[in-house]
């Protein structure tokens, strides 16, 4: 979740710093801190936002700096626990992403050595190893305090009296970028400002940059790796004139699946597919819902795990996993385990170079550029119409018709009726098949930027207990497009209407009888991909009811765009 930049070249060290960490904001975090390379180690950190921590800050630096915005996972968010961390002789700055699983004996050994430790991280443990071996050069300490350590980590470091910056990576993202000058960072939209070429850093790899050069090595013989060009640009991961990046990602939906649908590779892995006689899905959040809705189309067996719970359940079968990052880290987990027992991966993935794409055996992409914002929209629908190509290239169907236009233009009725949602207690979503899935991202999106309480049930399970919660005023959103299910999604309409629910109804513009049913309703057009389409007026519902309750939609707390630690 943390977020990882360093920077060695000419131009104003504390400023690029600054200006990378901004580009960071939406992984999520709760505390920021810079460290530069001047005639010592100079450093500011403390908990709170990039802005109230560094924005005027100006330390006496020569060429080189790291900085880091932490999640906090080993004590509290505040100063003393905020990155970087140092040696008690300031001689070794590190920030860190991930989690140091022996960092108690670690500690415990580097007390008895007369070692002395502020704060209450796993991370402070890794600059005090580096500086206990110093006498072994600099990149050698670097190499055995990173030896010594278990779990998983992105970890940058700088050394006083040296110009490096020091890099290792297991198990978390780490990328370089490179031009005259060069950048690493746990994501590439850190240095996308400066370069759009990237070098991405491999699992067990360590090695160092500095002026106009880059090393990396891996069990001590030295890797060349060419960069690879990434096609988004810095322009596109700005605001464009949108109050918020979640609005402006709902709105480049038509595009991004245009964009995703048009793909050979769709065609190509569908007749992969067509081969095997059972596949397992596995994947977390958002993407756990779009894989459920392949589980629905596909004529072939499927089986979806969450990725948190695979390795309990996982009883063989070739993997699909689904990721938008291709960072994930218990999708990751779950990866990594099915290789271990030999079974083949394939991935689904919107991030060109991520980790899951040098893991998997086959690799599909969606085409939906960079989403900043942490509630995922327009990778979700584009997740869904690459699952819904490939399933239409497996039986022979011409490829999907997607229309997300309509959904887009009840923005206005939708702000409306946000505004008396804003002051609910909990929400319910229900819908019967597929659009179970929708029910249940429709929740989750309302949960993670509102902090409104909301769940997706299956139609048929009200009276199973939910039913039990109905009163006057609850509102309930039922998704009923006409399809085969309709029939017994206007009785479940009927139950909770009966114990007077406020009904917000999203249906076929044509069905006067949800219509009638519906305090609220949306309707839209006919379509075959009810999932992708409904899922527009969705995400604007949740968006317009965050910003009314003065939420900011695209940051929501505790969250983050990349879980990087299970």
């Amino acid at each position: 979740m943390c977020g990882i930049f360093g920077y060695v070249g000419d131009k104003d060290v504390c400023k690029v710093l600054y200006q990378g960490l901004k580009s960071l904001e939406y992984r999520g975090y709760d505390s920021a801190g810079i460290a530069v390379i001047g005639d010592s180690l100079s450093f500011v950190k403390d908990a709170g936002t990039v802005d109230q921590v560094l924005s005027s800050i100006k330390l006496p630096s020569k060429r080189a700096g790291i900085a880091h915005t932490r999640w906090a996972t080993h004590g509290k968010p505040n100063q003393i626990n905020s990155h970087p961390h140092f040696d008690e002789n300031m001689k070794v700055g590190v920030t860190h992403n991930g989690i140091i699983e022996n960092y108690k004996e670690l500690k415990k050994d580097l007390m008895a050595k007369g070692h002395t430790f502020k704060s209450q991280t796993d991370t402070e443990v890794i600059p005090h190893l580096i500086e206990d071996y110093l006498k072994l050069g600099n990149f050698e300490a670097f190499k055995k305090a990173v030896s010594m350590i278990k779990g998983s980590y992105a970890i940058v470091a700088i050394i006083d009296g040296s110009e490096k910056i020091y890099f290792a990576r297991k198990f978390s993202p780490l990328v370089l970028g490179a031009n005259d000058e060069y950048f690493v960072a746990s994501d590439v939209t850190a240095f996308l400002r400066w370069t759009n070429q990237a070098i991405f850093i491999e699992d067990g790899e360590v090695g160092y940059i500095q002026s106009k050069k880059y090393y990396i090595e891996k069990g001590g013989v030295e890797v060349k790796r060419k960069p690879t060009t990434i096609e988004w640009s810095f322009e596109e991961a700005a605001k464009d004139g949108f109050d918020h990046f979640m609005l402006k990602e709902i709105f480049e939906q038509p595009t991004t699946i245009r964009n995703t649908l048009v793909s050979k590779k769709l065609e190509e892995f569908a007749n992969h597919l067509n081969t095997l006689d059972k596949l397992v899905l596995t994947s977390a959040g958002t993407s756990y819902h779009a894989a459920n809705a392949f589980k629905y189309a596909s004529n072939i067996p499927i089986d979806v795990i969450v990725a948190s719970e695979f390795t309990s359940l996982y009883r063989g079968g070739e993997i699909l996993a689904i990721s938008q990052s291709g960072e994930t880290a218990d999708t990751m987990t779950a990866v990594r385990y099915a290789k271990s027992l030999g079974s083949k991966v394939d991935a689904l993935v919107n991030v060109v170079g991520s980790t899951l794409t040098r893991i998997a055996d086959k690799t599909i992409y969606t085409h939906a550029g960079p989403e900043i914002g942490v509630a995922a929209s327009k990778t979700f629908t584009a997740q869904l119409a690459a699952l819904y190509a490939v399933d239409a290239h497996m039986k022979g169907n011409p490829l999907p018709q997607i229309d997300v236009k309509p959904g887009l233009l009840h923005s206005k009725e939708i702000k409306k009726l946000a505004t008396k949602l804003s002051g609910a207690k909990s929400m319910f979503y229900i819908g019967r098949g597929p659009n179970y899935v929708s029910a249940m991202e429709g929740a989750l999106k309302i949960k993670e930027i509102s902090y409104i309480h909301a769940e997706g049930y299956q139609g048929g399970e009200l009276k199973h207990g939910p039913l039990a919660l109905i009163e006057k005023g609850v509102p309930v959103v039922a998704i009923c497009p006409s399809d085969k299910y309709r029939e017994k999604m206007i009785g479940n309409i009927e139950e909770v209407k009966t114990r007077d629910a406020y009904i917000i109804g999203i249906g076929q513009e044509d069905d006067n009888e949800l219509k009638s049913l519906s305090d609220t309703f949306f309707g839209m057009p006919k379509t075959d991909y009810p999932t992708v389409t409904y899922a527009v007026p969705l995400q604007l519902l949740a968006y317009h009811t965050a910003v009314i309750m003065g939420r900011n939609p695209d940051k929501p707390r505790n969250l983050a765009k990349s879980v990087t630690v299970e």
